[in-house]
């Protein structure tokens, strides 16, 4: 975006937290708690998707974005704490997503827009998608219409079908609102040869939680709680995200490269557990 091995890495101020009886689907019983912190590189988690240089081809399996993606987590918040305004519902050719509170950042902050990212604004979900540098696209965001943030826990997920240029978002299995036809079929995944000049490292990352950059107040983070990430070079339907979204699922499901269930209960790491597997990021 343009602004005038196995593990990930947990920002200090990030805890790790039992839910006990709160724990949604899947028998889980711990989530991640972000406190939208937004500054100095705490309360969020990184999983490495990119070295950042010339040569071979670094990326990890969950580099997503060069095709067809989904990406679905569950999410519990208030709008109190994540009090970003939003349409109501909508379409924008911009990256307005990066103006609600962040939950998932795979920014890039350079002369580069091949990016993507999720974000919460008036309570509701935005998916925004960023451009190849010859590509045919323009930034994109959608709005969902669901209002999210009442302190339940609710199954969000985010999917891109390139061949359409199709982005869709899904809550409990329902689709919430799509873009128009052709919005998104740029490679976006992060450039295999790197980027040059970044104003900040954190490009080559998938962050959680948190604006990745602490760009400032303008580019909130989330206030909530995270759970049962998932990450898939698939575009899923809402069946049949309805019909996994409560299930600990086969770890070698076709297209599965990212599968975050966040069961440490304490500590700075968080395991990947789809055979795919992601490289340990820097703590």
């Amino acid at each position: 975006m343009i602004r005038s091995p196995r593990r990930a890495a947990l920002g200090l101020a990030l805890l790790v937290l039992a839910l006990g009886s709160d724990a949604q689907g899947q028998g889980s019983a711990h989530a991640l708690r972000f406190h939208g912190t937004g500054a100095g590189q705490q309360d969020r988690a990184r999983i490495a998707i990119d070295d950042n240089a010339p040569g071979p081809d670094a990326s990890a399996p969950c580099d997503l974005g060069a095709g067809d993606f989904t990406v679905e987590f569950w999410l519990r918040g208030r709008l109190i704490d994540n009090a970003t305004s939003g349409w109501g519902g909508g379409e924008s050719w911009g990256d307005d997503w990066i103006y609600g509170n962040v939950v998932v950042d795979r920014d890039i902050w350079a002369d580069n827009q091949q990016d993507w990212g999720i974000s919460l604004a008036g309570g509701r979900v935005r998916f925004g998608t960023g451009r190849a540098p010859a590509g045919a696209d323009s930034p994109n965001t959608i709005e969902g219409e669901t209002l999210l943030l009442d302190d339940a826990w609710h199954h969000v997920a985010c999917v891109r079908d390139a061949a359409t240029g199709l982005k869709s978002i899904v809550v409990d299995g329902l689709l919430d609102w799509q873009s128009s036809p052709g919005a998104s079929t740029d490679d976006i995944s992060y450039p295999n040869g790197g980027v040059a000049n970044p104003v900040t490292p954190w490009g080559p990352y998938i962050v959680l939680g948190a604006e990745k950059h602490d760009a400032g107040a303008g580019f909130p983070s989330f206030n909530g709680y995270l759970d049962e990430l998932r990450l898939w070079t698939r575009a899923l339907a809402p069946a049949e995200l309805a019909a996994i979204a409560d299930r600990v699922i086969d770890p070698a499901s076709a297209g599965l490269v990212g599968y975050y269930r966040f069961e440490e209960g304490a500590g700075t790491a968080i395991a990947d557990a789809s055979a795919a597997g992601s490289p340990t990021a820097p703590s």
